[in-house]
Order: C-alpha cells, then structure tokens, then sequence
C-alpha cells in the first residue's frame, strides 16, 4: 500500500530527465520518454524495493515550468506529489539551475523535506567544479546521471546511502505510538464491531496495522465484537495493558472498561502515528466554539462509495449539529483534492488518514495550523460528542494537556 512506503518526488522543469529516470529506477518503462516537451501530463507513480529501506513509491512529476494550456493543473497535480513526498529528487541540467529550482528548494525548506539534486544528461555535459560548489550552497546530496552512461546499481547504492542518512528515523523505523504503551508479552483488546460500514470479509486498514504494530511489539491482541466485548474481559486471567475501540462504540465501551484499564481508538492512535496528536487533541477544543453560520470541514484521504450510514457524510454531520446545537454549513470533501481555502473554514474534522504517509498527513495538518483553522480527527471528535474524551486521551498525557489547556480559552 502506498501509504506505507517512502515516497520519493522527482521533481524539476520540462524535458529534464524526470521519466527518464523513473524508469532508469524502476527498470521499467513506466513513465513516456520523449524528446517532446510535456509528455509527463500526470503525476506517475510507481513502487519498488529499496533494501534495506523497504518499499518506496517513486512520483514522475509535470514540469514545474509547465506553461502550456494545462501547465496550471498540471503543476497543481506536481503540488500535491510533492506534499506527500518524504523525499524530493530535483533534477536540473548541467548550467541551468533558476528560479525554478530556487523556488523548489524553498519548499523543501520550509516543509522540512530532505531534498537530492540530481544532475541529468551528464552524457551530454559534465558539470565543473564551479556549478557543483553553486549547488553546494544549497545541499550537499547530489548526484549525477545519465540514461545511457550511469550504472543503476551505482547510482541506487549511493542514493540509499543519502537516505539512510538524510531520513529522519521514523520513516526508516515506522513510527509506532503503541511502542510507549505496549511491551513484550501485554494483552490488548481489540474492538471492532461489524456493521454497515465494514467491509464484506474484511477489516478495515488502522484494524490491520495495530494488529500488526502490536504482532511487532511481542505482544498479544484479543479481538472481539463489541457484543462480546465484557465476556472478553471475563475470561482474560489479567486484565489487559489497553482497549482500544471502534471510535462509533466508545461511549459503551468506556462506560463497561473498569477505570483502572486503559482505553483509546483506533482513529486516536492514528493521530499519534500519522500526525501530531497533540495539534490534533488541541483542534478538537475548537469543537466547543463553534457559532450559528460557521463552516466546518469534513475531509477524507479516499475516496469511496457511501454507505446509508457514512461516517463522514451522514453522522459526523448529524453528531455535529446535535453537539453543538448550532446551525452550521457543513461541507463534505474526499479524495486527494484537499482545499486550498481551508482558511474559510472554522473547523477541520479530518479521517485518520490510512491512505496516506505519514508526510502527507502532516502536509495537511500543518496547512491548517498555518491558516489558523482548528483541526483534529475523526475518533477524537467524536469522542468529544461522546463526552469520553479525556479517557480516550489518558494514554497520551501530552494530548490530554493541550486539549484542557485549549478548552479553557474557548470560555
């Protein structure tokens, strides 16, 4: 799954050897190759093995000088690759290294993105000391390629040696909430009610990554419906270390879990490993100051045929209206179209985000933060509409503060 993997954009101007590099990486003729200026109309993406990294998902990108008729879309769709992106790989030719690339670099700055310059067409013009010290100023990873001249297997080694480097450790090691909550040989309860909205014969992605996670911590998990949720309890000979629940059953389960037991959500886990939980707990304050005519924002990374019940559009709306008594303009966004005018929006109420990386997430988050919009996630809000939200939280005490801290500036 995409979401999973390190994910690498190629980024830089028209006809500058991005797909011909993504296919020198995949060796495959993934992405067209053409002398023809543009050929690159969408952002193409392809995954592959990169030992001892693990999968890595590669993005061919628009020219990001794009300025034909559909230039503009186009480098809105390279925009958005590049939000995702954990790495960037800007490519330029020997001597032509602009504004266009300055502009990139400046992205990566600010967004914190660890980024490689790859020098393209090296067959055709070798760069001099003099434009290789012009790129120093702006990092230290470079490196150089050809289509026809460079050795794949020289120039992945030394790429994977940038990232071992440059990658910050939890993309190397996946950040792992339950790591400070769990350890070797605890039991953890898992709750997952089967009903409209699951899936025939499947659970759904945060349920199989927390069995996961929890399988890597040494431990054991204990899944159950809610229905059978106390007999689960009854015939566990110790009471297990947490409970996490189907953020649409934690009022019940809260209100049948002893004090003593720990308990969160999936989706509130998915806050601490997906993005900043304590940005996520301190938006969820916002919850409670909201006036009539306000615009919330209800976002979701997949896109996906409804249910008579869908979480995001049908309940989240109605639990929102019904918590906060208020007459508000609820809007309803799937897919990878995140808004670029959050800022009229006085809420985000966005999903756990299993569709996306880690980066991805936080692109999103910190988009909001930025634009002064509060934002949290789909368990944690309705948590707060369950009134258990400082159970939910008890696990991650950072969170738990901000959000008290938030909430007494609400009033």
């Amino acid at each position: 799954m995409k979401a999973l993997t390190i994910q690498i954009g190629i980024l830089g101007r028209i006809n500058v050897g991005k797909s011909s590099l993504m296919n020198f990486m995949t060796n495959q003729n993934t992405s067209i190759v053409s002398s023809v200026a543009g050929t690159t109309t969408d952002v193409v993406h392809k995954q592959m093995e990169l030992n001892p990294l693990g999968p890595v998902t590669l993005f061919d990108t628009a020219g990001i000088d794009d300025a034909s008729l559909l230039g503009e879309a186009r480098i809105e769709k390279t925009q958005k690759a590049f939000d995702s992106s954990d790495i960037v790989l800007l490519m330029c030719e020997t001597g032509n290294f602009g504004n266009f690339e300055k502009s990139i670099i400046k992205k990566t700055e600010k967004s914190k993105t660890p980024c490689v310059i790859v020098i393209s067409k090296t067959d055709l013009k070798k760069p001099d000391d003099l434009f290789l010290e012009k790129l120093k100023k702006y990092t230290k990873y470079i490196l150089l390629f050809s289509a026809f001249t460079s050795n794949r297997d020289n120039f992945l080694n030394a790429l994977k040696k940038i990232l071992m480097e440059i990658l910050p450790d939890n993309y190397i090691e996946n950040y792992l909430a339950l790591r400070n909550i769990i350890k070797k040989g605890d039991t953890a309860v898992l709750v997952m009610p089967i009903d409209l909205g699951a899936p025939r014969g499947k659970i759904i992605m945060p349920q199989v990554q927390i069995v996961r996670h929890i399988l890597d911590l040494n431990a054991a998990s204990y899944t159950v419906q809610d229905t059978e949720y106390e007999i689960a309890l009854q015939n566990l000979k110790t009471p297990p270390v947490i409970v996490i629940t189907d953020s649409q059953a934690v009022k019940r389960i809260v209100l049948k879990t002893p004090a003593d037991i720990k308990l969160t959500t999936f989706s509130t886990i998915y806050a601490a490993d997906k993005s900043d939980i304590v940005e996520m707990a301190k938006g969820a304050a916002g919850l409670n100051n909201l006036c009539d005519g306000d615009k919330v924002l209800i976002a979701e990374s997949c896109t996906h045929h409804a249910s008579a019940d869908d979480i995001g559009r049908v309940k989240l709306p109605k639990w929102i209206r019904e918590y906060t008594g208020k007459n508000l303009e609820v809007k309803y966004m799937s897919g990878q179209n995140y808004l670029e005018d959050i800022e009229n929006y006085k809420i985000i109420i966005h999903c756990g985000g299993c569709t996306l990386n880690r980066k991805g997430m936080l692109s999103r988050l910190n988009k909001a933060v930025e634009a002064g919009i509060s934002i949290t996630n789909y368990g944690i809000a309705i948590s707060v509409f369950q009134g258990v939200i400082e159970k939910v939280l008890e696990v991650f005490p950072e969170a738990l503060a901000a959000y008290k801290k938030a909430l007494k500036f609400q009033f």
